[in-house]
């Protein structure tokens, strides 16, 4: 491998890392708050709680119409060139579109969580376009600078649940608490995408069609608007037709691991700035390159996680959430069963080209037949039924999109994926965590039980993760 691949290989690496740590700070504050409310609160008021987040989760796509997501696909010249074209009637358009969501989702906030119409239509607000500008100043790589303000926010987040708590336990003081740190925070980011836009005024952007970034775009914002109503529309229609109990105890068992999806989401934005650079003559070998190599890293960390929350999935409900959850404990495993799937992004190759199309119907195909599925499942299994029909259609989606981004670059399907890598790692992991498991339990119990399968866990993933890097520098020297 030549130093321009060696340079890019590193490049790839030091973005996900970047992009992992902005997305890392907010997500382990909400886990510490969940963690801490799950115990401190009632499951009700536990419930009312994350009902905000719940329906929130659902909204802001719809307020970002997938622009947070088109952003990462080009090279920032092109993205200022492509903002400075837009009309300011288009701009005037998608203003009356967002405060028309923000007073839907106010509304629905006004009677449940009994706070004012006005915290909760400008927390959607500020939310939308706060992820907004997050994505450009990814694109114009200003990493340290968003990880620190992501640190700092994310700190301030978890103090303001905890002094909330202990001076009274108030979702109208909360809530407008969390608001104001919002504000500041995006505050920050416009001051730094204005400077960083000023930098870049210079430079000459790619010749691409509007009219075929404008079709990106409308394929990435439904895709992105049906990818987050798959993730959160059964959550969503729990929180309004059953008791906030239930949504409480439906909500813990059927949470998404945290850090888990951040490291398929920082690889996959990563590999579109790696490929956005890349000349079209080098693309299919470079595509294909940097999907092994994400892959293989991603399969180091995610399949041992697997099986740990597989084998230990008593001890952590109990642990993390506390006996009042240990219904949510079927519900737990139903849905750990589709995390071997986040150790690819089966995505990024048809966004790279271009294949909107394609995406969207895979995410409208899946999201109908999961909610098509989600009733006689309930009637048959109970809550468990409900994540059941989500994780099949998962699984069936992903195949979907691997046969197509192979037939897109015109490759044997099973090229994309490192089969035995991860067939090899499986093997090993499932033996390893079954030891682990069966020594752990036969001489402690509970928690002790729980940290011991931890540590092993986390040191089954760095040696892991130290033999896959070495393999990828013998690689790299031999090329």
């Amino acid at each position: 491998m030549n130093l321009l691949q060696q340079a890019k290989s590193n490049s790839f690496f030091s973005n996900s890392f970047f992009i992992f740590l902005i997305r890392f700070f907010p997500t382990l504050a909400n886990v510490l708050v969940l963690i801490y409310y799950s115990h401190k609160l009632a499951t009700v008021s536990y419930g009312t709680y994350q009902n905000f987040w719940i329906q929130l989760n659902i909204f802001y796509p719809l307020a970002c119409f997938g622009i947070h997501v088109f952003i990462i696909t080009y090279s920032p010249a092109y993205i200022l060139s492509l903002a400075r074209s837009i009309r300011r009637g288009q701009y005037a358009i998608y203003g009356a579109w967002l405060l028309l969501l923000c007073g839907i989702f106010a509304y629905l906030q006004y009677n449940p969580l009994n706070i004012s119409f006005i915290v909760p239509f400008l927390f959607l607000l500020v939310y939308a376009v706060t992820l907004i500008l997050e994505s450009l100043l990814i694109v114009f790589r200003s990493f340290k600078s968003v990880v620190l303000l992501n640190l700092l926010f994310s700190t301030a987040f978890f103090l303001i649940h905890w002094y909330v708590l202990k001076d009274g336990f108030s979702l109208q003081k909360l809530f407008t608490s969390l608001f104001i740190i919002s504000v500041l925070r995006l505050i920050a980011y416009v001051c730094i995408a204005g400077l960083q836009a000023k930098k870049q005024q210079t430079s000459v952007p790619e010749e691409i069609p509007v009219a075929k970034a404008r079709s990106l775009w409308l394929h990435l914002s439904l895709f992105d608007i049906l990818q987050m109503s798959f993730s959160w529309i059964d959550k969503f229609i729990i929180s309004l037709v059953l008791s906030a109990s239930l949504s409480a105890i439906y909500y813990n068992g059927s949470i998404n691991i945290p850090f888990l999806p951040l490291l398929l989401s920082a690889a996959g934005s990563a590999v579109l700035i790696e490929l956005s650079a890349v000349k079209k003559e080098n693309e299919t070998q470079h595509t294909v390159l940097l999907m092994r190599q994400s892959a293989k890293v991603l399969s180091s960390i995610i399949f041992p996680f697997f099986f740990f929350l597989l084998f230990y999935r008593y001890q952590l409900i109990v642990a993390v959430f506390s006996e009042k959850y240990i219904p949510a404990i079927p519900v737990f495993f139903v849905s750990t069963l589709v995390l071997p799937l986040k150790a690819y992004n089966f995505t990024t190759v048809l966004q790279n080209q271009h294949k909107g199309a394609i995406i969207n119907t895979g995410a409208f195909l899946d999201i109908s037949l999961a909610c098509l599925l989600m009733y006689p499942l309930y009637k048959w299994l109970g809550l468990p039924g409900v994540v059941l029909s989500f994780v099949i259609t998962t699984y069936l989606q992903a195949a979907f999109y691997l046969f197509h981004s192979a037939h897109t670059l015109g490759l044997n399907l099973f090229s994309l994926l490192p089969i035995g890598n991860w067939l090899a790692k499986l093997i090993v992991f499932a033996i390893a965590l079954i030891a682990i498991r069966y020594v752990t339990s036969l001489y402690f119990t509970g928690i002790i039980s729980l940290i011991l399968g931890s540590i092993a866990t986390a040191l089954i993933v760095l040696i892991s993760l130290f033999f896959e890097m070495k393999k990828m520098k013998q690689v790299n020297v031999n090329s």
